[in-house]
């Protein structure tokens, strides 16, 4: 294979052209995601606070996200050194939150961590039950990845 691609001038440019777009995904993908996760985390600043100023969200994301790829090159030892007690601020607040709206609304959701249920589902299920949970795990991240996109961008991006 490597042979007959290398004897056609077409096949090796075709095939570069394939790889320069395959890395420019990958390129792009690694820059639009952390933009996104950035962009969503932030915006829970603008449903908490009314009176920001237009652009105070998307501000305060390009700002966090220089400072992320700025200090990216001194390894992600680092980064994740400087964000760790954010990220434990964050877990440990969401914990909290979760932990009072299941005592005082509905104790008997703790129920559902149970195995048994799981359990018994693909036992009844088998094969497609293995293939409905990975249904459901895909369209939930798509949805919340489409919403989330779709939220941010003007009708004019979107049809582009």
């Amino acid at each position: 294979m490597k042979r007959f691609i290398e004897k056609h001038k077409k096949l090796r440019t075709a095939l570069l052209l394939v790889v320069l777009m395959g890395a420019g995904m990958v390129i792009g993908d690694g820059v639009v995601t952390p933009a996104m996760s950035v962009l969503s985390s932030v915006s829970g600043l603008e449903a908490a606070q009314k009176r920001l100023p237009n652009g105070a969200v998307q501000f305060i994301s390009c700002v966090i996200l220089v400072g992320l790829f700025a200090l990216q090159h001194c390894g992600t030892h680092k980064v994740g050194f400087l964000f760790a007690p954010v990220v434990l601020v964050w877990l440990i607040s969401i914990f909290a939150i979760g932990l009072y709206n299941i005592i005082k609304w509905n104790p008997k959701v703790v129920f559902a961590l149970s195995p048994h249920y799981i359990v018994k589902f693909f036992k009844q299920t088998g094969k497609d039950g293995w293939i409905s949970l990975g249904g459901v795990l895909l369209s939930i991240t798509g949805t919340e990845d489409f919403a989330e996109r779709k939220r941010r961008f003007t009708i004019n991006l979107r049809q582009w």
